[in-house]
């Protein structure tokens, strides 16, 4: 019997009892109440960019609503939303799918994940996942009724792919291996080299590839966006997660997409029938535009994450005690820092928030094992507050520590 039981009539699934409630959500919501009363807080808890949508996205979407579209659609998402959408993957990643069978519009690129783990994931399944990770994927892993294999990723090494790992942790019963690049929660980016190598790795295997790229168009300085699908075979076993959320600060729209060879996106549309059916179909033409049409604002917003990540880096590097690695990606610092100057994250997370007034991400959010003493920063917030809010996380960090850090 599931433990998250209450009542006779209010038994949770036992599948519930290892998903636990999202940390980043409950700070988000702590933070939110202390605005509702009227505090200042600088919000560097929640993944979202601080820009309006492009104004050429909204003007779609009162034209579709005008012209009545306002009924189901395809299953798939509409032709001419995933034909912008294969049109933008050729462009950008130089990757070619079939508008009408190997892309699937998805709300958001969560539903992403949950359709591709759902398809092909079950019970006595593995599935690899590099950590620190967003912690969706391990929750939706276990929703499958598969198993979550944590590759614990080196600090020292600035988080990046542990290959060795990886081919390591790979056994007969692993079903699928997940990569982010950019990586949530740590920026860093994935190489050509290290793409490649991941190909060698899977080629003597069965095991399919997820490769998360919703941050895909924020890379910074010299550092460039591989996708997987690109790299020697890998397209055949790689299914492409993808969405408008951060470079086009269209969060709250929830659209996305799965890409992939046919015979991969098929199951997944299967899931998606009996699901949430379509995506909503007026906000379709919205996303089309933007794709087509809101390069230069992307550009613009990118450059603006490129000026603040310049900025954070300035103060937080350099601090007794802590250490950050350089994110070539997407729009968080990773912040790692002794115990000997600090409590553990979660306790960390509530005094900044309480104390400080800044909302910030416990690195077990992301890795519970391995992120006690780490915390995510995002920095899509306005400089101003990004520089005041790190300000006060460093004068926390610097002063005599609290009880619970060790002495």
């Amino acid at each position: 019997m599931s433990t998250l039981a209450a009542t006779r009539f209010g038994r949770a699934a036992a599948r519930l009892d290892e998903i636990k409630p999202s940390p980043i959500r409950m700070i988000f919501d702590k933070a939110a109440a202390l605005d509702a009363a009227g505090e200042k807080v600088y919000h560097f808890e929640i993944g979202r960019p601080d820009f309006d949508t492009p104004n050429v996205a909204k003007g779609a979407v009162a034209a579709s609503l005008g012209r009545g579209e306002v009924h189901y659609g395809p299953n798939a998402g509409t032709a001419d939303l995933r034909a912008a959408i294969a049109d933008y993957l050729m462009s950008r990643r130089g990757t070619s799918y079939d508008p009408a069978s190997e892309v699937l519009v998805t709300i958001g690129a969560n539903e992403a994940v949950f359709l591709a783990l759902m398809a092909f994931c079950g019970p006595g399944d593995e599935v690899i996942v590099p950590v620190p990770a967003w912690a969706h994927y391990q929750s939706c892993i276990r929703l499958t009724g598969a198993t979550p294999v944590p590759v614990p990723l080196k600090a020292d090494a600035d988080f990046s792919l542990d290959l060795d790992a990886i081919e390591a942790a790979i056994t007969d019963r692993t079903r699928m291996v997940i990569i982010c690049t950019p990586n949530n929660p740590t920026g860093g980016v994935a190489s050509q080299a290290e793409i490649e190598r991941l190909s060698q790795i899977l080629e003597p295997t069965d095991s399919l590839l997820m490769s998360d790229e919703i941050y895909a168009d924020l890379v910074y300085e010299d550092a460039a966006h591989i996708s997987p699908a690109a790299v020697n075979n890998l397209r055949e076993r790689t299914l492409v997660i993808g969405g408008f959320a951060k470079a086009f600060a269209m969060d709250g729209w929830r659209l996305g997409w799965l890409a992939g060879p046919h015979e991969l996106i098929t199951p997944a549309l299967r899931v998606r029938q009996y699901t949430t059916v379509c995506p909503p179909t007026f906000l379709q033409p919205g996303a089309a535009a933007a794709l087509r049409h809101a390069r230069a604002e992307a550009e613009a917003m990118r450059r603006e994450f490129e000026d603040r990540r310049r900025a954070g880096l300035e103060i937080l590097t350099g601090v007794p005690g802590v250490s950050v690695s350089k994110p070539d990606g997407a729009f968080y610092f990773y912040l790692t820092y002794s115990p000997l100057i600090a409590e553990p994250a979660e306790q960390l997370a509530m005094r900044l928030l309480e104390e400080q007034k800044v909302a910030v991400v416990p690195g077990t959010a992301f890795d519970p094992d391995g992120g006690k003493h780490s915390i995510r920063i995002s920095y899509a917030c306005h400089i101003d507050d990004l520089t005041e809010g790190l300000r006060r996380i460093v004068q926390t960090l610097t002063t005599t520590p609290p009880e619970g850090a060790l002495q």
